[in-house]
Order: C-alpha cells, then structure tokens, then sequence
C-alpha cells in the first residue's frame, strides 16, 4: 500500500516537474551550466572533498558497481549558472548513461555549492527502491546537517552510503533518520493534493504555451522574419551544448556509464 502510494506520487510529480521545466524553458531565456566529463565515479569539481574522501568514495562506488551492478556517481560544481538544478542533473544522468542499459540502475548525486542546492537523480530501474520519497530524506535528514555545518565531504559519503543502502536494501548502510520514517497515514489526502497541483500545473503550462505561440505569430505577421528567428531559437536547447555530446560519458577508467537511462526520478533539496 505505502510502495503504491509512494510510486503514483512520484508519478504525478515527475509529470509536475516536466510541466514546470516546459514552462520554465518557454519563457526563460537558456544559461546553461556545461556537463563536465565523467571521470570515475566522483567528479568533484568544486574541489570541496579531501583526498583522502575522494579515495574513500571512489573505492567504495567502485566497489559497489563491481558487485552489484549498481552505478552510482557524485558531481560537484561551483554554480548552476541560473539553470534549475532537476534540469542539469538530468541532462548529466543521461549524457553519463549511469547504470546497465537493461536495467537502468543507476544514480547520481549533484551538489551546487555556490548555490546551496542539491539533487538525487534515480534511474528507472531503482525507482521502486530509491524512491522520490526516500531521496528526499536522504537530502533532508543526512547530507544537509552536515553541509549546514560545512562538513561536505562527511555529508556527500553519509548520503552515498544511503543510497547504495536503499538500492541494494541493505539494512545497516540506512540511517535510522530514514529506515523509521512513516509519513503516509494520510496517503489519499496527499494523493488528490498532488493531482490538484499537477491540474493546476498543467493550465498553467496550457497558457504559457498560448501567449508563446501568439506572440510568435503575432511577430511573423509583423515583420516577415519570425521564421528564422523561430528556428534559432526552438535549436538552442540542443546546440547550447554541442561541445559536450556523448564524449561526456566517461574519460577512461573502470568505471563508466552502462547505458542506463533516467525518466526524472529523485528529489532536491537546499541547505
């Protein structure tokens, strides 16, 4: 009944994040924060964790994908640049291909020092385990205590260990801050709180869509160039990072993406 419940809700707001990601992206002009090359299984390229927890981490993720097939990768960056962070780690989760290609098990987990945000992207395939819900206690009740006291790197391995807990169900890597959460008595009266805010979302997202269209139109008529202009801008989601591509995925190593992919899963948070 709860993994029921848990796993329409993540349905509805996933379906809630895609309207909102549609609605940011028709009216916001694209800042877009470039995709680093994969390089193992820790990519820390805000320089916050130690060498010696760098090691750790990768010794461990490593060892996790050798024996479990379970991929699982941190990336840290200085700043988003302005780019809503469920976007970015989507676009690093699929560029990454984290997990096997027939089972989609992968993870990743993104932190944006500079802009004090985090987020847990899920594969498909470890949706059903790591779920929306349980990523989100990960974030809120075992890495931001220890980022909020500056302790990166302590809260980056805790929150690994967690979700490699979850994943393979392995009871003493979960913290008791999420293995006894029980917040679902009242799992209807959140359901139709869900739906009501996606139905809301969704004419949100119906009239953004109209005044985008009637605004292109009405500057076609006006000028007689709205063509090339449409065709600039409907390209510059896909060419704004031409220079990353599919070499993204990985640099070399024992440790590189499987061809995993990622349907939105997971949950963000802030510190």
């Amino acid at each position: 009944m709860m993994r029921s419940f848990e796993h329409r809700k993540g349905v509805y707001t996933r379906a809630l994040l895609c309207c909102l990601m549609l609605s940011w992206v028709a009216v916001v002009p694209v800042t877009a924060a470039p995709v680093p090359v994969m390089n193992g299984p820790v990519n820390d390229t805000a320089n916050v964790l130690s060498p010696s927890e760098t090691s750790e981490l990768s010794s461990y993720l490593n060892a996790l994908n050798d024996q479990s097939g379970i991929q699982i990768a941190v990336l840290t960056v200085s700043s988003l640049d302005g780019e809503p962070i469920e976007n970015y780690a989507m676009e690093v989760a699929e560029q990454w291909q984290l997990g096997q290609k027939d089972k989609d098990n992968g993870a990743l987990l993104v932190v944006a020092v500079g802009d004090r945000e985090l987020r847990i992207e899920v594969g498909y395939g470890l949706e059903e385990s790591l779920t929306d819900a349980k990523s989100g206690l990960i974030i809120r009740n075992v890495i931001t205590p220890y980022f909020s006291s500056g302790e990166y790197g302590a809260g980056i391995i805790a929150g690994v260990r967690n979700m490699a807990g979850v994943a393979t169900n392995n009871a003493e890597l979960i913290s008791a801050e999420v293995a006894d959460f029980t917040d679902y008595e009242d799992a209807d009266g959140e359901d139709s709180a869900v739906i009501l805010v996606l139905v809301i979302s969704l004419i949100i997202l119906l009239l953004v869509i109209a005044s985008t269209v009637l605004a292109v139109l009405c500057a076609k008529h006006g000028s007689g160039t709205g063509s090339g202009a449409g065709s600039s801008k409907s390209t510059r989601s896909s060419s704004r990072r031409s220079s990353s591509g599919s070499s993204h995925r990985h640099s070399g190593g024992g440790f590189s993406g499987g061809g995993g992919h990622f349907g939105g899963g997971g949950a963000s948070g802030k510190w």
